[in-house]
């Protein structure tokens, strides 16, 4: 379990080496899914509200997001991290013809005090959930605080914990395992037969855990009633379902249900 691994570098290791077999069809996967491309535009959008001159990319992956910013925003000075070699290797393979100020590295939210150093960043982001396989969210919250500016801003997205489609699905095909899955404090992650332990996060202990240093300016749920990413071959995101489950998924975000889907995206900005 993250919460209470006695040695995280052998977690970490476990984490880096399940993400390193992930990189080879990493990219391949995204640009074959139409929902992992709507969500991502999603939060890119509500990124690009709030302005910053300096960015930093928890979990970079293969450095979709930050060929993308540091594209769009050549003055920015922009750092990605991620815990998986055979990420930070196709991330950087990416970035070489990138213009701008823009590097990779690998490592892990506890560390960025050796990875960066005295920076500060005015935005830091956290996009599919990344953060939900740290071994002790409260103490990657406390490093993200030492490196934001004091006006940044957060931009965080996490496996949501209570998915109630997914619990009503499951429920209904006679899988109880499944359908309560995520409630467990180890959730097994997206492949039954390749676990990763991992935590799904709920609204109130992520507040918890960042509320010693931030304020919640605002949240956004998804994948309430429209399909999880990986249920994207059963919808056409531009067809008039998906386009009508879209805009359902929007007036839900108006009420108390709105964290109730497959991902949730936060913003904080520094406690005043």
């Amino acid at each position: 379990m993250p919460e209470s691994h006695g040695d995280s570098s052998a977690y970490y290791r476990q984490v880096a080496g399940y993400f390193d077999v992930e990189s080879t069809a990493f990219e391949k996967n995204y640009r074959n899914n139409a929902i992992l491309q709507q969500l991502r535009t999603d939060f890119r959008q509500i990124t690009e509200r709030y302005r910053f001159d300096s960015l930093l990319e928890i979990g970079c992956g293969t450095g979709i997001d930050l060929r993308y910013f540091a594209e769009k925003y050549p003055h920015c000075r922009i750092r990605g991290i991620d815990v998986s070699p055979a990420m930070v290797v196709e991330s950087r393979k990416k970035l070489e013809s990138a213009a701008g100020n823009v590097y990779v590295d690998l490592g892990t939210p506890e560390k960025l005090d050796s990875l960066v150093g005295q920076d500060r960043f005015d935005m830091i982001i956290c996009y599919f959930g990344a953060l939900n396989t740290v071994p002790k969210l409260n103490e990657a919250a406390d490093a993200l605080a030492r490196h934001l500016t004091p006006k940044g801003t957060l931009v965080l997205t996490f496996v949501n914990r209570w998915f109630l489609f997914e619990i009503l699905w499951n429920l209904l095909r006679l899988r109880p395992r499944r359908a309560f899955a995520r409630l467990r404090r180890d959730w097994p992650g997206y492949a039954p037969n390749r676990p990763l332990p991992s935590r799904c996060r709920s609204a109130s202990e992520i507040r918890r855990c960042f509320g010693h240093h931030f304020r919640l300016v605002d949240r956004r749920g998804y994948s309430i009633v429209y399909p999880a990413w990986y249920r994207h071959r059963f919808i056409s995101v531009d067809g008039r379902l998906g386009r009508m489950l879209w805009r359902v998924d929007r007036l839900i975000n108006k009420t108390l249900f709105w964290n109730l889907g497959e991902y949730s995206l936060y913003v904080f900005k520094p406690q005043r």
